[in-house]
């Protein structure tokens, strides 16, 4: 049976994410609400989501559902909106930190949570059975328009977080993305100095990928020394990820960036349950701990649906993508960084000083192409060939396959649920025992690919 959904909705190339499939989603979701509601859509700037509104838009009313049209905006706004509106679902269209050529389709609830697996799987299953129920021509959908959305977005995070003390200067990569009408604007009404760079909404993202590493933000952390900035700040095409980079021009590794975000939540909660993602560093258990926090782990692009189930968590993370559940059951951020400003602010110094207390051990992420019908028979030969290794603690096999060792290091092997590709993480306490296990993985990586 053919998969649709993937690690984070539906995402690929307009051969896959085309306007026939936004169709049949919209049909999905109406169907799924018994034929009636209000849905918003949502988009980013890449070149065919004009054309997948329009698609989604008429698959939604085709089935009866009333369409509030958000227009262009960041996924945390498109997911503020739908629970600030009180409507019924939200559908942003957004190939997040994929290149230009794909896209995406990813659903909210009324609440502003993105879907759980079991709710795709509904959709899914209409999809792929084509069991839609549509209106007839007196009881089709209607559609309107709210323009007003990110200016409410904006006011109701000014209304949490007070205005910075003294001068900060934040230097902001908005990726040509749609952050760049909201990121900057939120930092200037904070009492912040912001230079803004990529800043201009561009679907073809001509300034760099939208991918915000390390690789990708060479120009950023040039720039923060140069300006004598006190912080970088990126998003990917749709911001609801995040990185940093210190005042040093130094990226700031996306686990220490989470660590910290759990000390501070935690310090504001006491104690709480800490919901983080099968690639994470040890070091987040380590800050936990040290506060007072429970850390728990599940696959990747799925920390949200620990919200429906056990203890309510204080902080749902993964690298780039945080879950403050105060403010909204949805990855933000710009939120994220208004927090972590005003945090800044509050210390009265610099970030590398701020991030001290967190242990910030080497680590390596790396992504091989492998072809989609491959990335199963690869991993199987991955698996065997590390299945001999020595000194490993634990092992985890529920995304992929990590290997904890008793040194505290740790590779993870998994393939990409929203590219062709298999994806390498590896962390250890030494570089040269990173190197080590990045050498060795690389060659059973593409030795496995090869293979087939």
């Amino acid at each position: 049976m053919q998969k649709l959904f993937g690690t984070s909705g539906i995402r690929g190339d307009i051969s896959q994410v085309s306007p026939e499939l936004a169709l049949d989603l919209g049909l999905a979701v109406a169907t799924s609400l018994q034929n009636e509601g209000s849905i918003a859509i949502g988009h980013d700037a890449r070149t065919s989501s004009p054309c997948l509104k329009n698609a989604l838009a008429s698959g939604l009313m085709a089935g009866g559902c009333r369409v509030v049209q958000f227009g262009l905006v960041p996924t945390p706004v498109l997911a503020f909106g739908v629970r600030e509106n009180q409507l019924d679902a939200g559908v942003i269209i957004t190939g997040s930190h994929n290149p230009p050529s794909d896209n995406g389709l990813k659903c909210y609830t009324a609440e502003g949570r993105e879907y759980t697996g079991s709710e795709e799987a509904v959709l899914e299953q209409l999809m792929l059975n084509r069991s839609y129920k549509l209106m007839t021509w007196d009881r089709m959908g209607s559609v309107a328009h709210r323009q007003d959305v990110v200016e409410r977005y904006i006011q109701t995070v000014l209304q949490r977080i007070r205005p910075v003390e003294g001068s900060l200067h934040i230097a902001v990569d908005c990726a040509n993305g749609v952050g760049s009408n909201v990121t900057p604007r939120l930092l200037s009404h904070l009492g912040c100095k912001v230079t803004a760079i990529n800043a201009n909404v561009d679907g073809t993202f001509p300034g760099r990928s939208p991918e915000p590493t390390s690789e990708t933000l060479i120009e950023l952390e040039r720039l923060v020394p140069e300006l004598g900035a006190d912080l970088g700040i990126a998003h990917d095409s749709d911001a609801d990820r995040l990185a940093v980079i210190d005042e040093k021009g130094r990226y700031v590794t996306n686990d220490r960036l989470l660590a910290f975000f759990v000390k501070i939540l935690l310090q504001r909660h006491g104690s709480g349950r800490i919901v983080t993602t099968v690639d994470t560093s040890p070091r987040i258990d380590e800050v936990a701990q040290r506060h007072g926090g429970r850390v728990e782990r599940t696959r990747l692009g799925k920390t949200h649906e620990a919200l429906v189930t056990g203890e309510k968590p204080i902080l749902c993370c993964e690298p780039w993508k945080i879950i403050d559940v105060l403010w909204g059951p949805w990855g933000d951020g710009i939120h994220a960084a208004c927090e972590l400003v005003r945090k800044l602010s509050e210390a009265r110094a610099p970030l590398s000083k701020v991030l001290c207390d967190i242990p910030d051990y080497p680590q390596r992420r790396i992504a091989f192409p492998c072809p989609d019908k491959i990335k199963d028979r690869a991993m199987e030969i991955i698996k065997a060939k590390l299945a001999t290794e020595r000194n490993v603690k634990d092992v985890w096999t529920y995304d992929g396959l990590r290997l904890n060792y008793t040194d505290g290091s740790f590779v993870l092997l998994r393939p990409s649920g929203t590219e062709p590709r298999i994806r390498l993480y590896c962390e250890a306490r030494s570089q040269k025992k990173l190197e080590e296990l990045v050498n060795k993985c690389t060659r059973l990586v593409k030795t496995a690919i090869r293979a087939q």
